[in-house]
């Protein structure tokens, strides 16, 4: 399993630098109904998945944007739908493009 995606810092276009990527984390799951403890014992994380372009992953944790601006020269001006994800969580994530 890959947990972790190689970034070109020094990529001239900003779509090489954040590559579009593919996420499968574990969430945390909280219920506040009743349950009998072997079904609590036998209660699997669900996993979610995120797409979207890779910012960084450092220090314990990922960082994806969705959306942005761009100037009248195609760069990124501002980032926004973006999703911090603790790194520790995630079961996969790959590169789309």
């Amino acid at each position: 399993m890959n947990k972790k995606i190689s970034i070109k810092k020094k990529a001239k276009h900003w779509k090489d630098k954040y590559p579009l990527v593919e996420i499968k984390w574990y969430d945390i799951c909280s219920d506040s109904s009743w349950h009998s403890i072997p079904a609590l014992q036998t209660a699997k994380l669900p996993i979610c998945v995120t797409k979207g372009h890779l910012l960084s992953q450092s220090k314990g944790i990922t960082r994806v944007f969705g959306d942005y601006s761009e100037t009248e020269k195609g760069d990124i001006e501002e980032v926004g739908n973006s999703t911090i994800i603790p790194s520790s969580v995630i079961k996969e994530i790959k590169k789309l493009i």
